[in-house]
């Protein structure tokens, strides 16, 4: 008895002492990813009643290299008067939008968006023409030279994240009103995984 006991001891040892491996699971739905933009929505089409306007569009600047390109119409100042909030829907196995999968809400929306995006706010903004812009962003317009999407992959998000589809709503409020919303179109996908 005592000889087996001592037996698997050793086996779990052997079999485990590679613990340093990460192994590769395909099969988990969440872990380390890369996002593939698939496309850009806005909320309101009209923009009628909008402070801040969001006109964004993606462009390929190769087989490898996908770019926000695009500009931005401040009426009023983006600063932390404003609420943050995404909202993300998730499509479902079957095709439709699984609505409100993940809510986030936080008051000082440019320094919380500032805090968020982590070094790729600095490149966001040198594209955009205002080096060393912090908080707040006044009113004007801003043009984007072009942002590669892999920019996102330099922010604060989590580094693991569920795989999948996701229609990721931005918007900035005060007082319940809507001074604007954007709808980046996202696939997380594994990193490994091929377009």
């Amino acid at each position: 008895m005592k000889c087996l006991l001592i037996n698997r001891i050793v086996c779990v040892i052997f079999v485990n002492s590679d613990t340093g491996k990460s192994l590769l699971r395909p099969q988990l739905p969440v872990g380390i990813y890369r996002l593939n933009f698939k496309g850009i929505i806005r909320c309101n089409p009209t923009r009628s009643n909008n402070k801040l306007i969001y006109e964004f569009y993606l462009s390929k600047k190769s087989a490898n290299i996908t770019e926000l390109k695009g500009n931005i119409t401040n009426l009023v100042p983006f600063d932390d008067s404003l609420d943050l909030e995404f909202n993300l829907a998730v499509k479902d196995s079957i095709g439709g939008w699984k609505e409100n999968a993940f809510l986030y809400k936080s008051p000082k929306a440019c320094s919380t968006l500032r805090n968020i995006l982590g070094p790729a706010w600095t490149q966001i903004m040198d594209s955009a023409g205002c080096p060393n812009m912090t908080c707040p962003v006044p009113k004007g317009f801003y043009k984007l030279a072009g942002i590669d999407t892999d920019t996102f992959m330099n922010t604060n998000f989590p580094k693991s994240f569920f795989y999948g589809t996701y229609k990721f709503r931005v918007s900035y409020t005060k007082n319940n009103e809507v001074y604007a919303c954007f709808t980046f179109v996202v696939e997380v996908k594994r990193t490994w995984e091929t377009e």
